[in-house]
């Protein structure tokens, strides 16, 4: 009975193994951060959100101040309290701005280079394409590929 079993077991294993690489798969993989450094989209929607964020910082500095100003004025604790309540009110709209401004070149960055990547992915044949990062051997590196469609 032993000898049946082990006997179906090694004939099915026989049929199966050859099955096995039909189903191989190609990876390739992509350094984002690479690819993020080398992308002038990317360098110029960093800038943007850096000075729309230098701008929501330099409003929150002079709010700072004067509240500073008003407890070396003696001002009472309630007074400043509504100044500050009130700098936060005025300011949240350039908080918004500045959050919706890098949500906005964000995705759009991630898109583009999310396009590029799907696109020389199957012109490279890659059935999975992972991040460098999660790779720790083997695979395809389609980096160069990706820089160079996106200039």
């Amino acid at each position: 009975m032993r000898r049946l079993i082990a006997a179906a077991g090694i004939a099915a294993i026989t049929v199966i193994a050859p099955a096995a690489p039909a189903f191989a798969l190609t990876i390739g993989y992509v350094d984002t951060a690479k690819v993020l450094v080398s992308y002038q989209g990317a360098r110029t929607a960093q800038g943007q959100m850096q000075q729309e964020l230098a701008a929501y910082q330099k409003e929150f500095v002079e709010r700072q101040k004067k509240i500073a100003e008003a407890q070396k004025a003696g001002k009472t604790q309630a007074e400043i309290q509504k100044m500050t309540e009130q700098f936060e009110k005025e300011l949240a709209p350039l908080k918004q701005k500045a959050m919706g401004l890098e949500q906005k070149l964000s995705a759009t960055v991630k898109t583009k280079i999310e396009s590029v990547i799907h696109r020389i992915a199957a012109q490279r044949k890659c059935d999975i394409v992972l991040d460098k990062a999660a790779v720790l051997h083997g695979g395809l590196d389609i980096t160069a590929d990706v820089i160079k469609a996106l200039k």
